[in-house]
């Protein structure tokens, strides 16, 4: 994989090779990093490890154990505003009883280099202060015409639990099994663990914050705010680390649609934007 890699890179434009190369250095070696979905979390830092969210079908399934109707949504952004690192997805979730079923897909990349990853999830209410989630993900890689592919399953795990009436608490795993996707120097999709908080001041404002660890790679950290002026109008901000970025981002909630967006700053390479749009049904 590092060759065709090697030769992929040659035939792109200069600057789509330095934004892969530092957006996702893990691929020189291995695929399946667990990349960051949802524009409600993005414009949060990424902390949202213990909201109710559709988009927690990526980010922690347990989440979904909260949802009260079936929703569907689809996700774009555009990392730095090169097309070539686009990513997209769309996600359905049916709560049944104190259950809830969820399939979702998203795909990154062009036509040099493509992952998609299709999941399937269930999460669960135990009580009404502890909820888990699991998911199995397909993943597929592909790289340019002539270069192959490989695909593989892992695992998801997810928990939230609330300690006091204002504070919950999550953790989400990604990858237990350590699927690996072969090649001559047997790559492995990255395991990472991560854990965090979540404080509800009031019903206008709530605090999230977590830690990410790739068992192969340093710590990152997240934390953002939500802010509610308004009952459709949801104001957010976070900073993230590895690489630090700043993130803002806004929602609108009209009826039985929600609209969210979000940018991502990285002081080197710009701004990455991100929108969905997600549908409630009765």
């Amino acid at each position: 994989m590092h060759i065709a890699w090697i030769a992929i890179l040659g035939t792109m434009r200069a600057t789509n090779v330095i934004a892969l190369l530092v957006l996702i250095p893990g691929l020189a070696r291995a695929g399946g990093e667990h990349l960051p979905v949802g524009a409600r979390f993005a414009g949060m830092g990424n902390a949202g490890i213990t909201l109710v969210d559709l988009w927690s079908v990526r980010h922690n399934q347990a989440g979904l154990a909260g949802l009260e109707h079936p929703m569907a949504g689809a996700y774009y952004q555009q990392h730095w505003l090169a097309p070539d690192l686009a990513l997209q997805g769309l996600a359905f979730a049916l709560p049944v009883g104190k259950g809830c079923f969820a399939v979702n897909g998203h795909s990154f990349g062009s036509t040099l280099y493509t992952e998609r990853q299709f999941g399937f999830a269930y999460a669960m209410r135990l009580n009404e202060g502890l909820r888990v989630g699991v998911q199995l993900d397909y993943l597929d890689l592909r790289l340019g015409e002539g270069y192959g592919s490989t695909s593989t399953v892992t695992a998801e795990l997810g928990l939230q639990a609330r300690l006091t009436e204002r504070l919950w608490i999550g953790a989400h795993l990604y990858n237990p099994n350590r699927a690996t996707l072969g090649g001559p120097y047997d790559e492995k999709v990255p395991t990472e663990l991560r854990a965090g908080l979540g404080y509800t001041f009031n019903d206008r404002v709530t605090m999230t914050a977590e830690a990410a660890k790739d068992i192969d790679r340093d710590e990152r950290y997240h934390i953002g705010i939500e802010y509610r002026p308004a009952d459709v109008l949801f104001l957010r901000t976070g900073v993230s680390t590895g690489p630090v970025q700043a993130h803002f981002g806004m929602g609108l909630r009209m009826g039985r649609v929600d609209l969210d967006l979000a940018v991502a700053v990285r002081s080197q390479l710009g701004a990455t934007p991100m929108v969905n749009l997600n549908y409630r049904f009765r």
